[in-house]
């Protein structure tokens, strides 16, 4: 695969996303907060979750503001696609996890893009 046939793949995925009828395919691709969100909460997973306050810290202001991150959950709780869980260390603190599916659709996702990037040929 070259490089224009890989950006093509990729345009492709990316507008049947917004158009498919999976949820969490549509939010992943939603908008770059989106996107990033989801990444660093999947980052997360494995070491107890990321909080709301560390997500703020870690996604760059340009993206978007802490209200539109706490929107960016509280879209994703209501969808289900989100799931948010006491930390154990801090009975105040709530950490957010990708829920079953969206943390496949995820893992798919980078299977997905690796399989791309390992066949590039520029």
């Amino acid at each position: 695969m070259n490089a224009e046939e890989i950006i093509n793949f990729n345009k492709k995925a990316l507008y049947s996303s917004l158009t498919s009828t999976n949820t969490s395919s549509r939010f992943f691709n939603k908008s770059i907060l989106h996107y990033a969100a989801t990444m660093e909460i999947f980052s997360f997973t494995k070491i107890g979750g990321i909080s709301y306050e560390k997500l703020c810290l870690n996604i760059p202001k340009t993206l978007g503001s802490r209200s539109s991150i706490q929107n960016l959950l509280n879209e994703g709780l209501d969808k289900k696609l989100l799931l948010k869980i006491e930390s154990t260390n801090d009975r105040r603190i709530k950490n957010y996890f990708l829920n079953d599916s969206f943390h496949q659709l995820v893992v798919n996702w980078i299977k997905e893009q690796k399989n791309i990037y390992n066949n590039l040929k520029i």
